[in-house]
């Protein structure tokens, strides 16, 4: 389970300190604790630590206190907490109200309470928490990226992280959308930003989880985190969906994109359902989305290209049933293609489509006339469009059209 601002009232030692303001984020993950004084943070937090307080730099100032919060919160900071006492007496109540509209936790301690012992209990909960992590991250890296046999051992390593044989598992992947190109346009550089990034997300992938009372195994490679949860299929779409939405609430304009592949008891298969999750983000990618969910069971057809040794056949049978008319529409500057998967879509419909195109019906149907000369086909014949409709979706998959 992840330390955050609600859970950590609950650790031994810190009885005395109590919530004043923002509770709507008590949720928010903490990475570490921090006891600063100067009301200058940038140069010594990352994101997602929890800052204490005295008060010495900034007294019962309340202007230059909410200057401080506002500050922090702009750093992605998870909490404040405030040394009650010969500094700052009270909490002011423009600060609380502040705090309570932006849902940024602030807690007050009592000057008597040591400081350094509160912070060293919560980073202990946290380092604790991270050690597990890595046991765990690196135990499902084994299972699912390496190529071992899982033996007896393996096993009993699997049950001590909480697996049990007679559960399902499905497998969940939460992929961060262009990552990449999201860093290199913040200009963020520092490794370990990044990495705060990325832990974020996880953080609300395991809060979702721990919210729906899931148990799970996962591991991190690169910009993805692979998880198997233990669920049936049917109640894994709805997790997706509150992951999803969660990130984008509480991320800004970062986005992730959710594969799911099917579900399995046992632990040889777990490689094999997450590489059906892979397949359905690897297709969403071709597809151009992102910020979306999607199902390898609800891939059809696309789940066969997959296992195909070669592309070069579905390359030939793109070119012998649709090569002509993309030719065509290049030396043309035509968009007989994409009037040609319009009128599919719409079941051969040409009013439907000409309203689909926001074009008159009889230009559909010289459309229509014209794709049927160059391709020298019958759109009418079942057949036929079976097979254009396959090579449309090779087309697709291979990024030809």
């Amino acid at each position: 389970m992840i330390v955050t601002c609600r859970n950590i009232l609950n650790l031994p030692g810190l009885e005395k300190m109590k919530v004043v303001a923002g509770k709507g984020g008590l949720d928010r993950g903490i990475t570490w604790a921090h006891v600063i004084e100067v009301p200058d943070v940038g140069d010594f937090v990352k994101g997602g630590e929890l800052l204490f307080i005295t008060g010495i730099a900034i007294g019962n100032n309340s202007e230059v206190l909410l200057k401080f919060i506002k500050d922090i919160i702009s750093r992605n900071l998870s909490g404040l907490v405030i040394n009650i006492g010969p500094y700052i007496k009270e909490t002011p109540k423009g600060v609380i109200d502040f705090a309570n509209t932006a849902g940024f936790p602030i807690f007050e301690l009592p000057f008597e309470v040591k400081l350094i012992d509160v912070t060293q209990i919560i980073c202990r909960a946290i380092f604790a928490r991270n050690a597990h992590k890595e046991s765990v991250n690196n135990f499902m890296r084994e299972v699912i990226f390496e190529d071992i046999n899982i033996d007896e051992e393996m096993l009993d390593r699997a049950i001590l992280y909480g697996y049990k044989r007679e559960k399902k598992y499905c497998s969940l992947i939460v992929d961060i959308d262009n990552f990449s190109s999201y860093i290199k346009k913040k200009n963020i550089d520092d490794e370990e930003i990044i990495s705060n990034i990325k832990n974020r997300v996880q953080d609300i992938v395991e809060y979702v989880l721990d919210e729906n009372n899931k148990k799970y195994f996962y591991a991190v490679q690169s910009d993805a985190f692979y998880f198997m949860v233990c669920s049936n299929v049917e109640n894994i779409d709805r997790i997706a969906e509150s992951i999803r939405n969660e990130i984008s609430k509480r991320m800004g304009d970062i986005t992730v994109s959710i594969g799911i592949g099917d579900e399995c008891s046992d632990l040889k298969d777990f490689k094999c359902v997450i590489l059906e999750a892979i397949k359905a983000l690897k297709l969403s990618k071709i597809f151009g989305k992102k910020n979306c969910v999607i199902k390898y069971k609800g891939l059809g057809i696309f789940r066969l290209f997959f296992d195909i040794e070669t592309n070069a056949e579905m390359k030939k049978l793109f070119d012998e049933n649709l090569l002509k008319l993309k030719i065509y529409d290049e030396k043309n500057s035509s968009v007989l293609v994409k009037t040609l998967i319009a009128y599919l879509k719409e079941n051969r419909n040409l009013g439907k489509t000409a309203e689909k195109l926001y074009i008159h019906r009889n230009t559909i149907k010289y459309r229509i006339n014209r794709i049927e000369e160059i391709l020298n086909c019958d759109l009418k014949d079942d057949e036929t469009v079976f097979n254009i409709m396959l090579c449309i979706k090779i087309g697709v998959f291979l990024r030809l059209i």
